[in-house]
């Protein structure tokens, strides 16, 4: 919508050829056939006197029945996303239809108050709303086909920018065109019910009230709304601060926005002497002296144009979190009841929301994203995210991903405007299959179902007939055979389930979905946040319980990762800690919700076997070097398209995948990536570890967490029930009886304190790379 443009513009216009009797001519005669004409003044400044005459006193009538009271609603403001940097918020973006920032009164200094009167309305503190000298001077002007002479005071010009403050508020396109029209309406009758209005809020609020109201409304061309704003955005100052001559430039940009706005070289000529005569103005009255004026008009307009960051595309390497922010805001209905009254509450609310995000360790985890992977080769269309989580709040602390964000999404290459992190409808990405990473939910299917960590299980590859899984109680006669394959050539035989949870033996696995409910395992994960990333429940197939048959976003594995961190109970992730609005008061934002997914002791145990997986599986070399207690997992997808790894202390939970953007490129086939320490040849592969734990390190070193973690109760380690596939018989010896590696750590409900942070030395080479 245009910017609201006070009416009766101080522009020169010029006299040839100009008809007589334009508005102000029309308001009179309107007055005359009214019967009030020669009683206007009176009736103006006292509407209550009795006048005596019937056509004056029909006139009166008119006027008086008129409506008298404008309701004066919240204005549109930006909205600001802020990011914690160092525990103190730092602007990410801000998002407006008008760009404008409500002050008060205490806000706007003398030189504003002061160039508004004399730019505006040098009567202003004089009169109750309507003008009457400045009408018959105008109408007496106009008849005589002078220049044109402007009547409308600041109340009634505040009046009009109201009514367009309303129209434009309204969701339907066609009604707030309408509306806005009628606003503009040039007719006397308009203007009649205009001055109205003005005498009605002239009775109902004080003149610093109507010049404050009037300050924060008014349109400073384009976006620019309000004195602050405009301060901002021209002068890089706060409207507290503006000199005089600065006030007089801004002021006069509200005669006629677009042809005074001073961020258009073409303009500063017409700016400039619309400056210097508020100036003058100023002076006569007595409000400058004579020595300031003469410095004030010597000294050219001077700008330093300072736009706010608007939109994601300047939230900087918080992009893609901050698409995610706003894709939250525009999509939940806590936020407004529907699509399109959400999006106008982004736009004019001028909410101030604060997130989850941490940009210290943003900044890290995106030197560590671009160390390690490249935004672009010209081998493959390549993709890395990385996200990492609090278990126990789900506050997203992190999220980066190896492109630069672009909103257009049209530039590519290094650009993307999908956010690999998050499902597909939370930002266009479709999510990659999980793989191996998947393997948490029937190992603790497993465990549920009365099994144990050190039961032996066939781990050879082999074709399973689909009838020999369950699903849903019933035997699987929907699907094809599984043929089923493990990722070394030498994994052959039988294993411990712990022994094959460290080195991920997909033969393993087979045998633990086979003595599974496959809807058991699909509910688990989904329960725990492991939903389909393009909607829907997860495919129910065998090769799920490897991870080959859904995708899942980074986002929604590390929550159900967090969940085994949390002893079980999982947080749904969340990326706003709250909202005020301009007064400060707190809007309502969904609250965390946290719910047991898994059993406490079962969460303990699987966390003890995913202790393996560093420790000597794996993601063996991955551990950081502070000695918190760690467990995760890897995985691959079929032909290495994607690869994963999720790893998490007591604190955070962090997931890294890195694969195909699109198409589908073998990862152990290319080359090129930056070389991060690890021996071997699956070179893109093996980037998630360095990824991940330069990730984890940054993360353990502002979070902390337990050094410790609770040995497993010993009826998820030994015995269990009976295996139901005869080709689950040992033909190795059971792994022997543990040791705890440590001492148990304090319940659940009051782990040890973090340690503090030492600061690391540069990392040294790790050790030859892991199966995967």
């Amino acid at each position: 919508m245009a910017a609201c443009v006070p009416y009766d513009a101080l522009v020169p216009i010029p006299p040839t050829g100009r008809r007589i009797g334009t508005t102000l001519s029309s308001l009179l005669a309107f007055f005359s056939v009214a019967g009030i004409a020669g009683v206007l003044v009176a009736v103006l400044l006292t509407p209550a006197v009795a006048l005596s005459g019937v056509g004056a006193k029909q006139g009166i009538g008119l006027f008086e029945s008129l409506p008298s009271e404008v309701r004066i609603g919240a204005l549109d403001q930006r909205t600001s996303i802020f990011a914690t940097s160092h525990g103190k918020p730092v602007l990410l973006a801000s998002f407006y239809a008008q760009n404008r920032v409500v002050v008060p009164w205490s806000s706007v200094p003398l030189s504003v108050q002061d160039a508004t009167i004399a730019g505006e309305d040098v009567r202003f503190y004089h009169h109750g709303g309507v003008d009457a000298n400045a009408i018959v001077r105008a109408a007496v002007a106009d008849a005589l086909g002078k220049t044109l002479q402007g009547a409308s005071t600041i109340t009634q010009q505040y009046v009009k920018n109201i009514c367009v403050q309303q129209s434009e508020s309204i969701t339907d396109a066609a009604k707030s065109r309408a509306a806005y029209l009628e606003c503009i309406d040039t007719s006397a009758g308009r203007k009649v019910r205009e001055m109205r209005l003005a005498i009605g809020l002239e009775k109902k609020y004080t003149k610093n009230e109507i010049l404050l109201g009037y300050l924060n409304i008014a349109g400073f061309g384009g976006r620019v709304y309000g004195i602050e704003a405009a301060a901002e955005y021209y002068f890089g100052e706060q409207a507290a601060k503006l000199t005089v001559p600065q006030a007089a430039a801004l002021i006069a940009i509200v005669n006629n926005p677009e042809h005074f706005r001073i961020d258009e070289k073409a303009n500063l000529p017409a700016a400039t002497d619309r400056r210097d005569h508020i100036l003058g103005v100023e002076r006569d009255q007595g409000m400058i002296s004579e020595a300031a004026y003469e410095q004030a008009v010597a000294a050219p307009i001077t700008t330093h144009i300072t736009p706010p960051p608007t939109g994601c595309d300047s939230a900087g390497v918080g992009g893609f979190f901050c698409d995610y922010v706003v894709t939250l805001l525009k999509t939940d209905p806590a936020f407004g009841r529907t699509e399109a009254i959400r999006a106008a509450n982004l736009q004019t609310k001028g909410w101030k929301v604060s997130t989850t995000l941490n940009l210290d360790l943003q900044r890290t985890a995106q030197h560590v994203m671009n160390s390690y992977v490249p935004k672009s080769t010209k081998a493959f269309d390549v993709g890395g995210a990385a996200v990492s989580v609090q278990p126990g709040t789900g506050r997203v602390v992190s999220m980066v991903q190896n492109k630069d964000y672009d909103a257009s999404g049209a530039r590519g290459g290094r650009y993307s405007a999908v956010n690999y992190n998050v499902d597909m409808a939370l930002g266009a990405g479709g999510g990659p299959q999980p793989g191996s990473t998947f393997k948490l939910f029937p190992l603790i299917d497993w465990l549920k179902t009365g099994h144990t960590l050190y039961q032996v299980v066939n781990g050879n590859p082999r074709t399973i007939p689909a009838s020999t899984f369950t699903k849903c109680g019933s035997p699987d006669y929907d699907d094809k055979a599984w043929s089923v394959g493990n990722d070394e050539a030498g994994e052959k035989g039988n294993y411990s389930v712990m022994t094959g949870t460290a080195a991920s033996v997909n033969g393993v696995f087979a045998s633990l979905g086979e003595e599974s409910d496959l809807c058991h395992v699909r509910d688990l994960a989904q329960s725990m946040g492991a939903t389909n990333a393009r909607g829907g429940a997860l495919k129910m197939v065998p090769a799920m319980v490897i991870g080959g048959a859904s995708s899942i976003a980074p986002l929604d594995m590390a929550t159900a990762y967090a969940t085994i961190a949390n002893h079980g109970v999982t947080c749904d992730p969340i990326a706003i800690d709250r909202i005020t609005d301009p007064a400060g008061n707190p809007v309502k934002v969904p609250a965390p919700h946290c719910h047991r997914t898994v059993p406490a002791g079962i969460a303990i145990a699987v966390a003890y076997a995913l202790h393996g997986v560093i420790t000597g599986g794996t993601m063996g070399g991955d551990q950081t070097a502070d000695g918190l207690y760690e467990f995760g997992k890897t995985g691959t997808t079929d032909n290495a398209k994607d690869t994963w790894a999720i790893g998490s202390t007591s604190k955070v939970t962090t997931a890294v995948w890195i694969g195909n953007a699109n198409g589908f490129a073998n990862l152990r086939e290319v080359f090129g990536f930056p070389y991060c320490g690890l021996q071997g040849s699956t070179q893109a592969a093996i980037e998630r570890h360095c990824v991940w734990r330069g990730i984890q390190t940054a993360a353990n070193r502002v979070y902390g967490g337990v050094t410790g973690w609770a040995y497993p109760d010993s009826q998820y380690l030994y015995g269990g029930v009976a295996i139901r596939h005869a080709d689950a018989r040992p033909h190795v010896k059971p792994a022997p009886r543990p040791k705890p590696t440590a001492a148990p750590s304090p319940a659940p409900s009051a782990p040890a304190p973090a340690p503090k942070p030492k600061p690391t030395k540069p990392t040294k080479p790790l050790p030859p790379p892991p199966k995967h």
